[in-house]
């Protein structure tokens, strides 16, 4: 194997026991069973981990999507409800399983937006073209008309809610939320399928 994915597979070891700031490169090392030196000859600091972990993040998400992805048929005819109920538990269920990989883009990304760049916006941007497709597809089923600003609100309320449970649980809003697992998408699903259904004032 590699020195580099060594190193990967020992943070992606070390990310599911603490979060990044607490791991050092000693720790690294020890986990990857190569020496101190060897992590640093390949990366100025543990910081330069980052883009590799948003890459793996952006990697799995990609794959998430693929699995996740609903048939056209599908959406035109499925009970719209039931529908986003599904669609976020897969979201949820994934942002869980993953959590330990997106706390640390997230964190370390806004913490140190070089690390990462631009490359951000550009998966909002699919995630938003994704959601405008959906909708367009069940816009005579909903009744918000703005099908572009309902999109966004869609994105916003369902990536607000699930990451900031998934990742923040104890240490954010979340605490209050006694909603666990499914039952907590489904809520989300509710809350973005209410929504939709509304008429525009």
């Amino acid at each position: 194997m590699k020195t580099q994915q060594k190193l990967m597979d020992a943070l992606e070891a070390l990310l599911r026991e603490k979060n990044f700031d607490a791991i050092s490169v000693p720790d690294l090392a020890a986990e990857a069973g190569v020496a101190v030196g060897t992590v640093y000859r390949r990366f100025e600091n543990k910081e330069a981990l980052i883009p590799l972990l948003f890459e793996l993040w952006k990697t799995r998400s990609a794959l998430q999507m693929e699995t996740a992805a609903v048939e056209v048929e599908e959406v035109t005819s499925a009970d719209l409800r039931q529908l986003l109920r599904r669609q976020m538990r897969a979201a949820y269920s994934f942002i869980r399983e993953q959590a330990h990989i997106l706390r640390a883009v997230h964190l370390q990304g806004r913490l140190r937006p070089q690390l990462i760049g631009e490359d951000w916006k550009q998966l909002w941007k699919d995630a938003l073209a994704g959601n405008r497709a959906f909708l367009e597809l069940v816009k005579d089923r909903i009744g918000q008309s703005d099908l572009d600003r309902a999109a966004e609100m869609m994105i916003y309320i369902a990536n607000t809610a699930l990451v900031e449970k998934a990742l923040f649980d104890e240490d954010g809003p979340g605490y209050v939320v006694t909603a666990e697992g499914d039952a907590f998408a489904d809520e989300i699903a509710d809350i973005v399928y209410g929504y939709l259904s509304l008429k525009p004032a």
